[in-house]
Formats: C-alpha cells, sequence, structure tokens
C-alpha cells in the first residue's frame, strides 16, 4: 500500500485489513524496488 498518513494507528490498520507492506509517500524508487522484491522473495519461498 501507497499512503501518505503515516500515524501508526493508520499503517496498523492497513496491516490488519491485510497489505503486504506499507510505503509512506514520497518514496524513491529504490525503496519501492525493495519492498516489491521482499513481497516476491517471500511468496517464492513460501
Amino acid at each position: 500500500m501507497v499512503a501518505t498518513r503515516s500515524a501508526r494507528e493508520d499503517i496498523l490498520a492497513a496491516v490488519e485489513a491485510g497489505v503486504n507492506d506499507y510505503v509512506l509517500k514520497p518514496f524513491t524508487p529504490t525503496v519501492l524496488t525493495e519492498k516489491v522484491d521482499a513481497i516476491l522473495s517471500a511468496r517464492a519461498a513460501a
């Protein structure tokens, strides 16, 4: 999930709703690539 809301409660609500990860705007391409790679690696290992 990409969002602008950085409050702990917002992040926890998103995670509880089932998001794979939470990326705050603004973000760099490197951060986004790292997050996507981590999710894909975890799925491949499962």
